[in-house]
């Protein structure tokens, strides 16, 4: 039997909004908490909405973002579920935000497995944005009474990378076992936001994260929309712990992203694909006319992997049409790009799948698959 990825399903989050109006709404509530402060600087609001609206806007970056707090909606700070920087200039702490969290994920899990729908023999959880135990997947198959024929796995805390070491642990099951798993991501990066850090890196943070939620499963092959996974692997650059991270604070999630990111990833590119051909038993030629999906963390990391490696727009245009329409849903935005590369009928059976997507470490992971 040969492995695939297939059944793909997306929720979207409940609410939408453009770019443009995001940033502006997230300069507000900077300019709201700094406002308050007794040492607030003169010009602060100009320079801020300057310097964020210059990150977040372009037409290569992206245009509209899901997330799921109404607290976006509006500006009544006293009414915010999370941001009521009127009594919490942080937003408040990380328990409320692991209640909402944990309600959110449950709610989607109940979605994604309607009462009539059956639960798979293994079920994989992957979030990098929420922690709580029992996990939702976790709930969902005890108030199933399924917990004597499900298994349950988490993949937590990898960041935008996660969808490829989740696949190399279906993988495990579907050797061992010759059963299929689920693999289901739950990102909610709208709630990890701190209205009072106004540095530059983490207006960066700010207007690239959304929410998005996606189910598949990794199974035998032998029908079209799917695809046959031909090779995985996952490399650390060396020297490079410091180039991304994901810290728990008080009030919530703290990510950094180095502005050398993008040149690291391009600097090792050449050697990881070579060696990510050789496993999965192609000649790196080949790779040359395949489609890349890669993970659109930011409009950098697209365009120095296109110039790397002299991508037409073609090659890579699922990726850049989900960083347009849904920006950078960590680890759920791959399988987001794999979905429509699927539902492509202009990519024919036959066709190679390029997979990258990058995260701390700083990690590379990536596979080859063959559309079918």
């Amino acid at each position: 039997m040969t492995p695939c990825l297939k059944n793909f399903t997306v929720i979207r989050p409940k609410y939408e909004a453009k770019q443009e109006a995001l940033l502006d709404w997230i300069a507000g509530a900077h300019i709201h908490v700094q406002g308050k402060a007794p040492s607030a600087e003169e010009g602060f609001a100009e320079e801020l909405r300057e310097t964020l609206f210059k990150i977040g806007l372009g037409s290569n970056k992206i245009q509209k973002r899901g997330f799921v707090l109404d607290d976006c909606n509006h500006r009544n700070w006293e009414e915010m579920q999370i941001y009521n920087i009127e009594y919490a200039p942080e937003g408040y702490h990380l328990d409320k935000r692991m209640d909402l969290y944990n309600q959110t994920t449950s709610q989607i899990f109940e979605e994604f497995y309607p009462d009539n729908a059956p639960l798979p023999s293994h079920l994989i959880h992957v979030t990098c944005t929420g922690y709580v135990a029992p996990s939702p997947a976790q709930k969902l198959v005890s108030l199933r009474g399924m917990g004597k024929e499900t298994m349950v796995t988490h993949a937590y805390h990898m960041g935008c990378y996660a969808a490829i070491p989740s696949i190399r642990m279906a993988l495990g099951h579907f050797y061992a076992n010759e059963e299929a798993s689920d693999i289901v991501h739950t990102e909610l990066s709208s709630i990890h936001m701190n209205p009072s850090f106004h540095s530059k890196e983490q207006l960066v943070v700010q207007s690239l994260f959304a929410d998005g939620f996606i189910k598949y499963s990794l199974d035998h092959s032998g029908e079209p929309g799917s695809l046959t996974i031909l090779g995985v692997l996952e490399e650390i650059i060396e020297g490079s712990i410091d180039n991304m991270t994901w810290h728990c604070q008080n009030w919530g999630f703290q990510m950094s992203i180095s502005r050398e990111v993008p040149v690291r990833i391009r600097k090792e590119l050449e050697g990881y694909l070579q060696r990510l051909a050789k496993k999965s038993g192609r000649d790196i030629l080949e790779l040359k006319s395949a489609v890349y999906a890669i993970h659109p963390g930011g409009p950098k990391i697209i365009e120095q992997i296109a110039q790397k490696l002299e991508l037409k727009d073609e090659q890579f245009a699922h990726s850049q049409e989900i960083l347009y329409n849904c920006g950078n849903m960590s680890s759920g935005t791959l399988p987001h790009v794999w979905e429509k590369i699927i539902n492509d009928e202009n990519i024919v059976p036959g066709q190679l799948i390029v997979s990258l997507a990058f995260g701390p470490g700083l990690s590379i992971s990536g596979a080859l698959f063959e559309k079918r």
